[in-house]
């Protein structure tokens, strides 16, 4: 019998707050284990909390880290005392204690999902960018140089490392397949659940943005670009959902000048059925994203074949275009509701094909259960 290649993953909270790397860090997670891996997980979550109810997968709670730089005492004399139970390790995320830790106690044999973290979009916001920049040459490139690799998630994630705002220049680069496993919550019961809870929209036809509230979300866009829409006299609402923040505080009000209260229907973070049946009841997904490195919300989508209307920021809009399985426009406010009426207008067939091509696109892109080969591969090379 052949011995499981002992994986540790080190992401510092799976929280679902803090957006997709969460989901898809337990779904990569599960297809692993099911290929000759045994993998765990350490976070610098409370001990006590409970993000993921599953019972398949080891989850080390080592929290709460200090800090935004995540600075965890406790966490580095863990991995000192059983950094030998493990062959690899994958670290997930930048700028904080755990790519340093890597470097400090794991010698070569760690990756860095860098998580979009490098996004050119960073360029835009000045005070954060000069101290990125001051860690980068301090720290956060000799972590990244010392790693087997950084992974990254698309071709345009890595066409983006060109224009980024630090020098990337000798630090190895893999892209692998990314994305998530497809729901197996019940969809009926779901629906049924989502329907109970938001009745206002029980008999609408109605878009959903599902995400973090932050300015890299383009939420601004959406939002003016609505107005765009229903000055046009079309009819449209859109359910945004997701965790309750300062920015999102500034949205609300901004939708309110805007005068499109009857157009928005505004929720904190939905989870598990709930979310599962806000999907599989909308009419398409909408990000008018400035930057995005993957969007896990958008292929939450296209596996309950919803199409998607999103931009060319988004690293994986190409493989929407392929497919057909949505619309891309620019991230602006004219571009975008443009796009929005465009879809409004479809006819019912068009539609109809776009929500097949959408599962398409899911299944033959980002459906871990068929396209987690390059990262396998990628791990089992050279293990000692």
């Amino acid at each position: 019998m052949i011995s499981k290649i002992k994986i540790l993953r080190i992401i510092n909270s799976l929280d679902p707050k803090y957006g997709g790397p969460s989901i898809a860090t337990i779904d990569s997670t599960k297809i692993l284990n099911q290929n000759n891996f045994d993998v765990d997980i350490v976070t610098s979550d409370k001990k006590n909390s409970n993000f993921y109810k599953g019972r398949d997968i080891k989850i080390i709670n080592l929290g709460p880290s200090i800090g935004k730089y995540s600075f965890n005492l406790k966490l580095f004399f863990w991995l000192l005392k059983n950094k030998h139970n493990y062959e690899k390790y994958i670290i997930h995320g930048l700028w904080q204690f755990n790519s340093l830790l890597a470097r400090l106690i794991l010698k070569k044999n760690y990756f860095v999902f860098t998580h979009g973290q490098l996004d050119p979009f960073f360029l835009f916001q000045k005070f954060k960018l000069l101290k990125k920049k001051i860690y980068w040459h301090l720290l956060e490139k000799k972590n990244l140089i010392k790693a087997e690799s950084i992974l990254l998630t698309s071709e345009n994630e890595k066409k983006n490392l060109k224009k980024t705002f630090v020098d990337t220049k000798g630090i190895k680069q893999n892209v692998i397949n990314y994305g998530i496993l497809r729901s197996n919550l019940n969809k009926i019961n779901s629906i049924k659940l989502f329907k109970k809870k938001f009745s206002i929209l029980r008999n609408e036809t109605f878009f959903i943005y599902l995400g973090r509230f932050h300015e890299k979300k383009g939420c601004d866009i959406l939002i003016k670009s609505l107005k765009k829409v229903v000055d046009q006299n079309y009819k449209i609402k859109v359910l945004m959902a997701g965790p309750n923040n300062d920015y999102k505080k500034k949205l609300i009000k901004l939708s309110k000048k805007l005068k499109l209260e009857n157009n928005i229907i505004w929720s904190s973070l939905i989870l598990s059925e709930l979310k599962c049946g806000a999907i599989a009841s909308s009419e398409a997904m909408l990000l008018a994203s400035n930057g995005e490195n993957f969007g896990v919300s958008i292929v939450e989508s296209l596996s309950f074949g919803k199409p998607v209307i999103t931009t060319n920021k988004v690293n994986i809009y190409e493989e929407i275009i392929k497919y057909k399985s949505g619309l891309i426009c620019n991230n602006n406010v004219k571009s975008f509701s443009e796009a929005i009426i465009q879809y409004i207008n479809l006819k019912k067939a068009l539609k109809r094909k776009m929500r097949l091509n959408a599962i398409n696109c899911f299944n033959e892109c980002f459906n871990l259960k068929y396209n987690q080969v390059k990262l396998i591969s990628i791990l089992k090379k050279n293990n000692k």
